[in-house]
């Protein structure tokens, strides 16, 4: 899997060429490894030792990686009629990493530790994500908890909630003009600005609403209005597993509506007088908020399960909802939103970067940029063996690797000559970590294939040491091993 990490050196330059190969061998290390420790990945005390060096340096700015990793997400969705781009937040609980300096409180003010906002582009056709376009950490300032009242009168560039603008204006920059994107966010993005900012940038959007906002020229709010439509569609998903809910088929109704939205009354003069004293800052969101056109598509379930709450999704978005195929088109993509919660679900699960013992956050910054690429990678895998399954596994995984691992599935058949594909490889790799494999079982989830991965790198080293030392085996298993 080397050529995954090498992929990104065509587009990072850290000022010293050391730095670049260590950061690929970095990237290498952590895939084969993703839950291990930094010591116990690295294997021996000199690589460990460069792995915090490179965490400790300076020189190495977060900013630099993430850029470089964009960069080259954004030539992977050259020729692609159609991206989204998915942001999320997510909290990082470094609590008991007391020595830790530099961390803020998170949701809750005994908790401390850092907060990760990433865009994560992904490929409708198929739902396969295609890599990070933005990410920004950041610690909470503690003097700011429980003040919100005092930011109500602020613009939008003082508060958390610009790191949806910066994520939407950094997304539209680094995927360039010749690549068409929908920027895709759950309630919390519901940031009149946001819509602004996107017009503005002539981007395009679909938002979870959280606000019932007021229509021009119609005395009705915007739920109301498109309550009274007419059902245009049913149709019926695959709700995802989430802490409140199983995996359920939900059946939904749709309705759709065209509006125009209001702008919200701001304070007369805030902006410019914040923007005086903050000249340092920059402005992310027009200076004139004016109405805006949208279209809205409202999704209800019926018959919901006893017990369980029923889904209702009010969503706003930049493209025309003018027909009942359009409007299951915006349903159909707000639905792969979720891939960005796996994402930091892998970051923070798969990679354990939670458990990383860093000294400062601007290291713990460092790390995350390098886990980042991981946790990418194998959810890419996860999704691309789905979607492509008849594809070669060799762009993926060298020769000794899945030779190695037909001989761990079938130790006493064949190894085939020709390489399998990458949906055999995959679940073959998924039953090293607990994937049973079963007729009703469906596709491996990334949680076993991470697993898989873990044991594989094992095996593969192993193997290696041995093929060059076949004095250390019997002359019968030194014969076998060297067919593999």
């Amino acid at each position: 899997m080397a050529a995954w990490a090498s992929e990104i050196v065509g587009e990072i330059e850290l000022g010293d060429g050391r730095l670049n190969r260590r950061l690929v061998t970095l990237v290498e290390t952590f895939v084969g490894h993703p839950a291990a420790s930094i010591p116990e990945a690295c294997g021996t005390w000199a690589e460990t030792e460069a792995a915090y060096r490179f965490f400790n340096n300076e020189a190495v700015l977060p900013e630099e990686i993430i850029e470089a990793m964009a960069e080259a997400t954004a030539k992977r969705c050259q020729g692609l009629p159609l991206v989204l781009a998915v942001q999320d937040t997510t909290s990082l609980d470094y609590t008991t990493h007391t020595d830790t300096v530099g961390l803020g409180p998170l949701e809750h003010p005994n908790r401390r530790g850092l907060f990760d906002h990433s865009a994560l582009v992904v490929n409708p056709d198929g739902g396969v994500p295609m890599g990070l376009i933005s990410q920004q950490v950041w610690a909470r300032d503690s003097e700011s908890v429980g003040k919100s009242d005092k930011r109500k009168g602020l613009p939008v560039e003082a508060k958390e909630s610009a790191r949806w603008l910066l994520g939407l204006r950094q997304t539209e920059a680094r995927l360039g003009p010749t690549v068409r994107v929908l920027s895709v966010a759950d309630r919390e993005a519901d940031i009149y600005e946001l819509f602004a900012l996107a017009h503005e940038l002539e981007g395009d959007w679909l938002i979870r609403a959280r606000h019932d906002r007021r229509l021009v020229g119609d005395e009705r709010h915007l739920l109301a209005t498109v309550e009274q439509a007419p059902v245009c569609a049913w149709t019926t998903v695959e709700l995802s597993r989430t802490d409140k809910r199983e995996t359920r088929l939900a059946k939904l109704e749709v309705r759709r509506a065209q509006v125009v939205l209001v702008p919200p009354r701001r304070a007369d003069g805030v902006i410019d007088k914040w923007w005086a004293g903050h000249p340092e800052v920059e402005r992310l969101a027009p200076k004139k908020l004016r109405p805006v056109r949208v279209g809205v598509v409202l999704v209800d379930e019926v018959d919901a399960p006893k017990g369980a709450k029923p889904v209702r999704w009010l969503l706003l978005t930049s493209l025309p909802v003018e027909t009942t195929e359009q409007a299951l088109a915006v349903v159909g993509y707000y639905r792969l939103r979720w891939l960005v919660e796996r994402y930091h679900f892998v970051l923070k699960s798969g990679c354990q970067v939670e458990k990383l013992q860093l000294e400062t956050a601007e290291r713990l910054r460092r790390a995350l940029a390098v886990y980042s690429e991981v946790a990418w990678r194998l959810l890419w895998l996860t999704y691309e063996a789905r979607a492509h399954p008849e594809a070669s596994c060799t762009p993926v995984f060298d020769e000794t690797t899945w030779r190695v691992l037909c001989v761990a599935d079938s130790p006493t058949a064949m190894v085939p000559v020709t390489p399998p594909d990458l949906r055999t490889v995959v679940r073959k790799i998924a039953m090293l970590g607990g994937f049973l494999g079963r007729k009703g079982d469906g596709e491996p989830g990334v949680k076993t294939l991470w697993r898989g991965l873990r044991r594989l790198d094992d095996m593969v080293a192993a193997y290696r040491i041995l093929r060059e030392h076949p004095d250390l085996l019997p002359d019968k298993l030194a014969s076998q091993l060297s067919c593999v």
